[in-house]
């Protein structure tokens, strides 16, 4: 993995199962998704607002997003999730948090699986955002 610079910022994010978006199609009722879609959005809106960051990132960072599932399963897939998380990211945005979730401002998303949350149908997406280390090749 490469090396992640400096940690600019931090936000957990508590997600419920009747929430989750995955990209392998098992979220449930396609007809449901928007809705899902706008609560993800809202929750990472008011996640981000709470953080009170004295300014909007807008400089190109790399963003780590580990995924804590419920209990500890072996066939974990952080990447599936990726659907939920962009909604997140979409509301830290809407919240000023970053400038925007486009390539010229996250170079790269890196997915990890973490320690489990052990809340029952309750999962935990922690995001951060670092300051992009230039040693590193990021091309």
């Amino acid at each position: 993995m490469s090396r992640l610079g400096e940690e600019l910022f931090r936000v957990a994010i508590d997600v419920p199962k009747s929430m989750l978006l995955k990209s392998n199609g098992s979220q449930g009722r396609v007809n449901g998704n928007a809705a899902r879609s706008r609560e993800l959005k809202k929750l990472g809106y008011v996640k981000g607002r709470n953080m009170r960051l004295p300014h909007t990132i807008s400089e190109p960072i790399d963003m780590l997003t580990v995924v804590r599932y419920p209990k500890r399963t072996a066939r974990a897939d952080a990447p599936n999730l990726y659907p939920t998380v962009k909604h997140l990211e979409d509301g830290l945005v809407a919240a000023g948090v970053l400038e925007d979730d486009s390539y010229q401002y996250v170079h790269s998303h890196i997915f990890k699986v973490g320690e489990p949350t052990n809340r029952k149908e309750t999962w935990q997406v922690v995001i951060t955002g670092h300051r992009i280390d230039e040693r590193e090749d990021h091309e």
